[in-house]
């Protein structure tokens, strides 16, 4: 008998434009999900959308139950340098 460590997480954030309302801003981006440093999911990401993005039902734990790391990348958007905050 084995007992292995189960659980599902998500991932959600808000995506902000330090830009002064920049007449040119993109009205989609796309946000990569990377688990443990592999990107596993896109996402579109838009201004429709108040610029939210959620990934869910997230696997937790890796067949071993070591916790899975999660974290979320922005794709290139011309004229922008992109950099993530928070947990």
């Amino acid at each position: 008998m084995t007992n292995t460590k189960v659980g599902q997480t998500k991932v959600e954030g808000t995506k902000t434009w330090n830009d002064d309302n920049a007449t040119d801003r993109p009205e989609m981006i796309q946000v990569d999900l990377l688990q443990n440093g592999t990107v596993i999911a896109t996402q579109e990401v838009s201004k429709a959308a108040d610029w939210k993005y959620e990934f869910k039902d997230l696997a937790a734990y890796d067949a071993n139950g070591v916790a899975y790391k999660y974290e979320v990348k922005e794709q290139a958007v011309a004229g922008y340098e992109s950099k993530v905050s928070g947990t």
